[in-house]
C-alpha cells in the first residue's frame, strides 16, 4: 500500500485574502464550506503549492500576495509525508529584484522544487478542468504529466531538460547556425529525454487502462479508452535505444523544415491524450457541448 500522506498544520501569511490563517488537521478527510469568496479555493491553492509548479491556478507568484501586504506571501505546512514527518515552507519576498519562489524543507533551503516530490505528490481536479477534453492538447499533456509525476518524480526534470534543449536547438536553427556537431549533440539529448518522457506517459496510460478494465463492471461511470497520438504512434513496443536513434534521425532530417517553421515540429511536446467513450465509440471531445 502507498504511504498515506496527510497535513497536520497549515499556516498562511499574506496569501490571497488571508492576512494570517492557521489550520490544525488530524489526517481525516476535510470538507471546506463557506460563502462565495470566503477563501475555500485559496486554501486549496496553498496546498497545491506544496508541489512543483505554480499550483492549481497557475498564477504568477506576484499575484498571489494579499493586496496591501507589505511583503510577499508565505506558506508553512507540517505533514506526515512519504519519508515521515516534514516541515515545508515556501513563498516569495517582493522586496527582492525578482519574485522567485523560495523553498525550505525542514529549515534547509531546497535546491529545486522537485525535492518536494520526495515527501508528497499532489493531483487535483477542479471545475475549471471540465474543459480538459475540449481544451488544447497542452492542457491534456500537462494533466497527464502531473499524473506521471505522482509516480515518477524524475519525469518533471526530464521534461524541463527536454524543453531547455529544444529551445537551444530552435535558437540555433533560427540564427542559421547549422553546425552539424553542435546540433547532433543537442538532438541526441532531446532524443534520450523525449523517448524517456514518452515511455513514462505510455506506462501511466497502461496503469490507467488496467484500472478502468478492473472496475468497469462495478463503476457507475462510463468507461474510457486512452491513447497518445501525435508522436511515433504505435512504436513504443520497440527497444528504447531504437526509438532514440529514430527520433534523433527525425530531428536531423527536419532541421531546415523546423527552421522555416520557427519551432520543432516532432516530439513528445506535440503528443495529445485521446480519450474515447467505449460504449458509444466516440471521442470524448464530441460528447461535451455547451450544455454538458
Amino acid at each position: 500500500m502507498p504511504h498515506k500522506v496527510s497535513l497536520s498544520r497549515l499556516k498562511l501569511t499574506d496569501f490571497r485574502n488571508y492576512a494570517a490563517a492557521v489550520l490544525a488537521l488530524d489526517g481525516r478527510h476535510v470538507v471546506l464550506t463557506g460563502d462565495n469568496g470566503a477563501g475555500k479555493t485559496n486554501l486549496m491553492e496553498a496546498v497545491s503549492l506544496l508541489s512543483p509548479g505554480r499550483g492549481l491556478r497557475r498564477a504568477a507568484y506576484g499575484d498571489i500576495t494579499r493586496v496591501g501586504a507589505p511583503g510577499g506571501f508565505s506558506i508553512f505546512a507540517v505533514l506526515d509525508g512519504i519519508e515521515g514527518e516534514v516541515e515545508i515552507g515556501t513563498g516569495i519576498e517582493t522586496d527582492e529584484e525578482t519574485t522567485a519562489r523560495r523553498l525550505r524543507i525542514n529549515g534547509t533551503p531546497a535546491k529545486t522544487a522537485d525535492e518536494l516530490t520526495d515527501h508528497l505528490r499532489l493531483l487535483w481536479l477542479t471545475p475549471a478542468m471540465d474543459g480538459l477534453f475540449t481544451g488544447t492538447s497542452s492542457d491534456r499533456r500537462r494533466f497527464l504529466d502531473r499524473l506521471v509525476l505522482s509516480l515518477d518524480p524524475a519525469h518533471g526534470r526530464r521534461a524541463s531538460d527536454f524543453e531547455r534543449a529544444m529551445r537551444s536547438r530552435n535558437k540555433l536553427l533560427d540564427e542559421g547556425r547549422f553546425d552539424p556537431s553542435w546540433l547532433a549533440g543537442i538532438e541526441e539529448q532531446m532524443a534520450s529525454l523525449g523517448i524517456a518522457m514518452a515511455l513514462a506517459r505510455q506506462e501511466m496510460l497502461g496503469l490507467l487502462t488496467r484500472l478502468i478494465d478492473e472496475t468497469r463492471e462495478s463503476s457507475p461511470f462510463p468507461s474510457a479508452s486512452l491513447q497518445l497520438a501525435g508522436f511515433m504512434d504505435g512504436q513504443f513496443s520497440r527497444p528504447s535505444v531504437d526509438l532514440e536513434d529514430e527520433y534523433a534521425a527525425m530531428l536531423a532530417e527536419s532541421r531546415y523544415r523546423d527552421a522555416g517553421a520557427g519551432r520543432t515540429l516532432e516530439g513528445p511536446h506535440r503528443a495529445d491524450l485521446i480519450v474515447h467513450h467505449r460504449e458509444k465509440a466516440m471521442e470524448a471531445e464530441r460528447l461535451f457541448g455547451p450544455a454538458e
